[in-house]
């Protein structure tokens, strides 16, 4: 199978690759560099120059496909997110075009942190509620490019837990890790009794493969380990990691350090259901959870990096 994946380059994208590329089938890869030529070349891959606003490109990728992975997104949160979700609705106007009626599969990326939390502290599943109000309107993305299924596509989305960890990377675990090391503390906010979910991105990059195999046309699938961990057992095992002490502060404590975002990733409640992917995908996590993955998994040779000074890691 011929496979155009978007945000190749990337974290969970190049997971996605490798594992294309070992089940056998042919990867073409958006790359907007040289860099990202040469990192998909070593996969195994073909690069496809081009970013999200090559739509030509992206349109005759998705018509020579025989799948197509949407993986890239702009994670700037100082641009208009207006401007974001614009630019999205085009990339995916050109990949859905060429594939209507052709049942061949379009996977999208998504986030559970889109839903409602359960008031009760209970599990979501895909069904719940829209958050209309939340950090960014994110969901709007996702409900644009599942209309694509009315015209006849089968379009998927993954929903992504808030972190996709593994390999000694992601986003918001360096994070965390950075900050503990600068200010001597791994924190949490009031109890920390908040519950946040994890996946690991090997796994991850499995469920996409899945879903371009079996996938329905509308179907969301939530991409979680099936248990969610509070986040003072999350901060416990930075601390770990980082060998600096756990304390809790109060938000206003937080807000003052002048990070909006770590403020929002230490309260944002998120108990998603991975259920119905491993019902109907026969998906299941097989990696290490968040908490082992953190404290004697993968990010050991960051930590000691972060404690020497000789890491740099991106804030967004």
């Amino acid at each position: 199978m011929r496979i155009f994946i978007t945000g190749a380059t990337g974290y969970i994208g190049g997971a996605v690759t490798e594992q294309a590329i070992a089940q056998g089938h042919r990867v073409h890869g958006l790359s907007r560099n040289q860099a990202g030529d040469t990192k998909l070349k070593a996969l195994g891959a073909i690069p496809v120059r081009g970013d999200l606003s090559s739509l030509d490109v992206l349109r005759k990728e998705a018509s020579e496909a025989d799948a197509v992975c949407h993986l890239a997104y702009i994670h700037d949160f100082t641009r208009n997110y207006e401007e974001i979700l614009a630019i999205d609705a085009a990339v995916m106007d050109a990949l859905a075009e060429p594939l209507r009626g052709t049942d061949k599969a379009l996977v999208t990326s998504s986030g559970t942190l889109i839903v409602e939390p359960d008031p009760e502290g209970g599990e979501t599943d895909e069904n719940a509620s829209l958050l209309e109000n939340g950090w960014v309107p994110r969901h709007r993305s996702e409900t644009y490019a599942l209309g694509k299924a009315k015209e006849g596509v089968r379009v998927s989305a993954i929903r992504l837990a808030p972190y996709v960890h593994g390999r000694g990377a992601s986003g918001f675990i360096p994070m965390l890790m950075d900050h503990a090391a600068k200010s001597g503390e791994s924190i949490y906010i009031d109890d920390g009794a908040t519950q946040t979910s994890g996946v690991d991105v090997d796994d991850t990059a499995a469920m996409y493969l899945l879903a371009v195999e079996k996938s329905k046309p509308g179907d969301i699938f939530n991409c979680c380990e099936t248990k969610s961990v509070s986040i003072k057992d999350l901060a416990g095992a930075v601390g770990e990691v980082m060998k600096v002490p756990t304390r809790s502060i109060t938000r206003e404590e937080a807000a003052k350090r002048g990070d909006h975002l770590l403020v929002l990733i230490l309260t944002l409640a998120n108990r998603p259901s991975n259920k119905k992917a491993v019902r109907e995908l026969g998906w299941e996590p097989k990696h290490l959870d968040i908490l082992e993955d953190v404290r004697a998994g993968s990010y050991s040779a960051l930590a000691e990096k972060l404690l020497k000074g000789e890491a740099q890691v991106t804030h967004y």
